[in-house]
């Protein structure tokens, strides 16, 4: 993800003049478009290196909370960040000059083809947009906020107990489950492989 200072990057050429940037710079433009990797739509929650993540979070504020992310243990010990980020501002990230480093070192596979000139810009940014209508339409028909992951509002969802619940729940969710199927189709082919909706990076 990158910082809103960044977003002023010519796509066209590159942030010195100089036209060999052209598809890095590129890159970095279709990142402030995206935000995906952070908004919790790829994952639930991003591991945070042990030295990055202080030692205990009950004495010395670790770094990453002092600049106002959320950090949390799992049942090992393990530090992450839960997902949506607490440090993102609609797509761009309010840290990025601090972000850890597992962001940092982060790219999808859309962003590596990009940089590599192995797709158009115009085609990556057709494949973001049309992320952003799926997940539109699933925040819509399972009444998701944007502060909540899609993944975490569903398995929120009660299960139908009656053959007639469950028929008018597949009525009432009809749009934001063939969504969902497209959204991990998507992603899978286009973002993310491993894709698999709400895992740990």
């Amino acid at each position: 993800m990158i910082h809103a200072r960044d977003a002023s990057i010519s796509p066209v050429i590159g942030n010195r003049g100089n036209l060999r940037d052209v598809s890095a710079d590129e890159a970095n433009v279709l990142c402030t478009q995206c935000g995906l990797c952070c908004d919790g739509t790829f994952y639930g929650s991003v591991v945070v290196a042990e030295g990055e993540g202080g030692e205990g979070l009950g004495g010395e504020v670790p770094r990453l909370e002092r600049i106002g992310l959320r950090i949390v243990r799992d049942d090992a010990g393990t530090p992450a960040m839960p997902q949506p980020c607490s440090a993102l501002r609609d797509r761009l990230c309010a840290v990025y000059s601090d972000r850890p480093k597992a962001c940092g070192d982060y790219q999808c596979l859309l962003r590596k083809k990009l940089a590599a000139s192995e797709c158009t810009f115009v085609d990556a940014v057709a494949d973001v947009k049309r992320m952003r209508e799926l997940l539109a339409t699933i925040r819509v028909a399972f009444e998701c906020p944007d502060t909540m992951s899609i993944w975490e509002r569903i398995l929120a969802m009660e299960e139908p107990t009656t053959p007639e619940a469950a028929l008018e729940a597949s009525r009432k969710y009809a749009a934001g489950i063939a969504a969902v199927g497209e959204l991990l189709a998507v992603g899978r082919a286009s973002f993310e492989p491993r894709f698999a909706g709400g895992g740990a990076r």
